[in-house]
C-alpha cells in the first residue's frame, strides 16, 4: 500500500501545480534554532491503490514531507497516509499533528521508559495484554502526586515503586481511591 502511494506522488513532477493535489506548506521556528518545514499533499485520486477490495474504504491519500534543520544539518522524513473520509487540508494537518503528539508523548514514554520495543513476548495474547498493563501502569503513575512534587518524571516514580513497596501500597490504597 505504501509503495502504491509513494509511487503515485513520485510520478508527479510538480505536486504544487498538479490539478488533483491539494497542498499546504507550514514552517515553524522552534527553540534553539530548529526550523521545521512541513509540506502536506492530499489527493482524492485513489486509483493508485492496487488491492481495491481490501482498501475499499479509502477515500484519499496523503503525503507529508518534513524537513528539520538544526543549525547546519537538515533531515528529511517522508510520511504517507490513507484516509477514509473527505477531509480539508487544514484538518489533515491538525489530525496528523495530533497523531504525532500522541506518538511522541505516550508511545515514546512506553518505548523508552517501559522498554516496550524490546519486549520478547510472543505467545497468544501476551503482547496485547502486556501493552495494556504498561498503559495502566503509565496512567496510574501519572496520577500519583504523592511524592511531594507534581512534575516528578515517570521514570523516577517507577524507580521509587521498585525500591520501596510502600509506595505501591500508597498508590493502590490512597491515590487511586481519591481520584475516583
Amino acid at each position: 500500500m505504501q509503495k502504491n502511494i509513494r509511487s503515485y506522488f513520485d510520478k508527479i513532477n510538480n505536486l504544487k501545480a498538479h490539478k488533483d493535489i491539494i497542498w499546504k506548506e507550514v514552517t515553524d521556528k522552534r527553540n534553539h534554532g530548529r526550523i521545521e518545514k512541513r509540506n502536506y499533499y492530499l489527493s482524492y485520486d485513489t486509483n493508485t491503490i492496487k488491492a481495491k477490495k481490501k482498501w475499499e474504504t479509502v477515500k484519499a491519500i496523503a503525503y507529508v514531507r518534513v524537513e528539520r534543520t538544526i543549525e547546519d544539518e537538515t533531515s528529511i522524513t517522508d510520511n504517507y497516509y490513507i484516509i477514509d473520509c473527505k477531509i480539508d487540508i487544514n484538518k489533515l494537518e491538525e489530525v496528523i499533528r495530533d497523531h504525532w503528539n500522541i506518538e511522541c508523548g505516550l508511545h515514546w514514554k512506553l518505548d523508552v521508559i517501559l522498554d516496550e520495543e524490546h519486549s520478547r513476548n510472543r505467545k497468544g495474547n501476551s503482547i496485547n495484554n502486556l501493552a495494556i498493563v504498561r498503559k495502566i501502569v503509565f496512567n496510574l503513575a501519572s496520577l500519583d502526586n504523592s511524592f511531594g512534587t507534581k512534575k516528578m518524571p515517570l521514570q523516577r516514580k517507577l524507580t521509587r515503586y521498585m525500591l520501596d513497596f510502600k509506595n505501591i501500597e500508597r498508590l493502590i490504597f490512597e491515590v487511586i481511591p481519591n481520584v475516583a
